[in-house]
């Protein structure tokens, strides 16, 4: 929420409806992305993975239809990434990661993505972006009603709904989904060989979201919030193995609670949120039956209150309590988390400053001071630079700490500095619009967690055993020109990052200076989209550079995609079909070694909209 001023006294603060404060999400410095619904809504029934990794251009560690996908912003690992949904971190405690091919994005009003480190905001995890995934009411639509689904190839099918009702003090949103895939897609084990169909390879995902507001007058918002989803996954073979019988369940439950009271001189917020999570592995081949499962309770209280014009101060105090649950775990597997945050900002009509601060005590042991510094800053009415300097960590997953054999409760946490210098050209005149970001980045990070086998014995170990150094740039151009009949946009960016280890280490083999895994050096994407009278036409092209992995190197590889869609209104209906062809290249190409991915696809579907306001 904005707080507002004239001279030196506050005004009223206006009507409650954002779901989130300016100082936690908005950092100034940072080079961020947002997308809003209606950029959500378009999106054929995706996941926040293929999302992402069509509207960002992030590197996306995907196993193809449905199957895991984690993401590497900035060189960082998979567990380095915070996702936030309305203010609460939402990864698993156990594998210390989210599995963005389970994040369904209708089920956010709006994405964010902030690249680079936000551990003095968000704690453990904000080390080489955060993700914000948001829900917020609407009191000004009477009833809203979407309705999208759709049919591809390898038995792709996907239905949405979304039903919103409000009146003055009332708010609900309701969503639920369907999807499924078979994804027996042909591939070639071996270039040049005989194609092959890919068995044991279905998936089906289910789910639910219920948000409840209630405003009994303009300084109080109640919310509550319920998330429930099922997924099912058979894992495929490898393309070195015959056959696979292997599959896993996912059950997700996450519920919240959140008060909120606005006053004339300050915000007031309260939320607390129970998370439960299972999965079940199961190989029959191999006789394995591995369920798994965890809970997460947080509670936060959180004051803000704008003091002038100028200044703006921020306190929250977090409590997090979590617990996995796994036969591979030989003693409790707890964790108890106290964090409290201050933030001050200052700002101008030219820009703002914020000094951040968090202190956390973790299990009865202080985690180092997590200091932040950002500031950006108008140099000309079409230049702006920013500017950040953070400390980032990322706390052992439960698994490092307690997985038998293996873990290691002594681990240290991964932590280290980050400092970042964006600058942003914006033009716009009549028609044309222009907007360009680069971003130099550099993180160093130690007590890097590595699981080796250590000499002498058998199986996997979790070490602090790396010293990790990533820098670069990034680069991203929006271009849009608008005549009213005739629209065109032209999005496209470029990254050139390097993440290198700065120790030698013998097993497995690292040489110093050596790449990560699963980190391209470079990458780049282009999208073209072009609109006429309702009927839109669009074109992406993306290139990932080569990257190690641990059996050796994976090629650079190059996929397109083509997308037609025809939107007109239909007896008072926003009516929008489309037809979509992925990987029009037919590539044949990998994203993780022995895993293939799906060559030529085809999506075709409709959406129907109906707003009254």
């Amino acid at each position: 929420m904005q707080l507002c001023a004239q001279s030196d006294t506050l005004v009223q603060l206006p009507t409650v409806e954002v779901s989130t404060t300016s100082l936690r999400n908005e950092q100034p410095g940072s080079f961020s992305e947002t997308w809003s619904s209606a950029s959500l809504l378009k999106q054929n029934g995706s996941s926040l993975a293929e999302f992402l990794q069509n509207e960002s251009g992030i590197y996306l560690k995907s196993y193809g239809g449905g199957s895991l996908a984690t993401t590497a912003i900035r060189g960082a690992s998979a567990s380095q990434t915070a996702v936030i949904w309305n203010g609460f971190q939402i990864q698993s405690p156990m594998l210390g990661l989210l599995d963005w091919s389970l994040i369904p994005t209708h089920f956010a009003d709006a994405v964010s993505l902030q690249h680079g480190g936000n551990s003095s905001v968000w704690g453990s995890g904000a080390v080489g972006g955060t993700v914000f995934l948001e829900n917020r009411p609407d009191f000004n639509t009477k009833s809203q009603f979407h309705l999208s689904t759709g049919i591809g190839s390898f038995g792709w099918q996907n239905g949405q709904i979304t039903a919103k009702f409000a009146s003055s003090k009332l708010a609900s949103s309701t969503s639920i989904f369907y999807q499924k895939s078979d994804n027996d897609f042909r591939y070639q084990p071996v270039t040049g060989s005989p194609t092959k169909k890919q068995t044991n390879a279905s998936q089906r995902q289910t789910g639910f979201m219920q948000a409840l507001y209630w405003r009994p007058n303009a300084k109080h918002l109640l919310t509550w919030q319920t998330w429930v989803q099922k997924a099912y996954r058979a894992i495929p073979p490898t393309t070195t193995q015959t056959s696979s019988e292997a599959n896993q369940q996912d059950d997700i439950i996450r519920t919240a609670l959140h008060w909120k009271f606005a006053g004339r001189k300050s915000l007031l917020q309260a939320r607390t949120a129970i998370f439960r999570e299972e999965i079940r592995y199961r190989d029959p081949v191999a006789g394995l039956d591995a369920p798994s499962h965890f809970w997460t309770s947080i509670s936060e209280v959180d004051w803000q209150r704008q003091f002038n014009q100028k200044f703006t101060l921020q306190l929250t105090g977090n409590q997090t309590f979590t617990e996995g649950f796994t036969k591979f775990y030989t003693t409790s597997a707890k964790r108890q988390q106290t964090a409290a945050f201050a933030s001050l900002r200052y700002a101008d009509t030219f820009g703002s400053a914020q000094i951040d601060g968090r202190l956390e005590q973790v299990d009865c042991k202080m985690v180092p001071f997590t200091p932040s510094f950002s500031l950006e800053r108008m140099l000309l009415p079409w230049l702006k630079v920013g500017a950040k300097l953070a400390r980032n960590f990322r706390l052992p997953t439960l698994n490092d700490l307690y997985w038998q054999p293996g873990g290691n409760p002594d681990l240290l946490a991964e932590i280290g500095w980050s400092e970042e210098l964006n600058l942003r050209f914006s033009h716009k005149q009549k028609a044309l619009d222009i907007d360009f970001t680069t971003a130099i980045f550099n993180r160093n990070i130690k007590n890097w967690v590595l699981w080796h086998p250590k000499e002498g014995q058998a199986f996997w170990s979790a070490s602090n055993l790396a010293e990790v150094w990533s820098r670069g740039i990034e680069n991203r151009l929006h271009l849009s020109w608008n005549r009213g009949f005739l629209e065109l946009k032209l999005d496209a960016g470029y990254d050139h990052i390097r993440s290198t280890n700065l120790r030698a280490i013998a097993i497995p083999k690292i040489e110093a200076g050596q790449q990560l895994i699963y980190v391209p050096e470079n990458q780049g994407f282009a999208k073209v989209q072009a609109k006429l009278k309702g009927l839109g036409f669009g074109y992406r092209h993306q290139f990932i550079g080569s990257v190690l992995t641990e059996l050796g190197s994976l090629p650079s590889f190059q996929v397109g995609s083509i997308n037609l869609d025809f939107e007109r209104p239909i007896q008072g209906l926003g009516t929008r079909f489309f037809f979509q062809i992925d990987n029009c290249w037919n590539a044949n190409y990998r994203v993780i070694e022995r895993r293939p991915m799906p060559g030529r696809s085809f999506e075709v579907g409709c959406s129907i909209n109906f707003i009254k306001n």
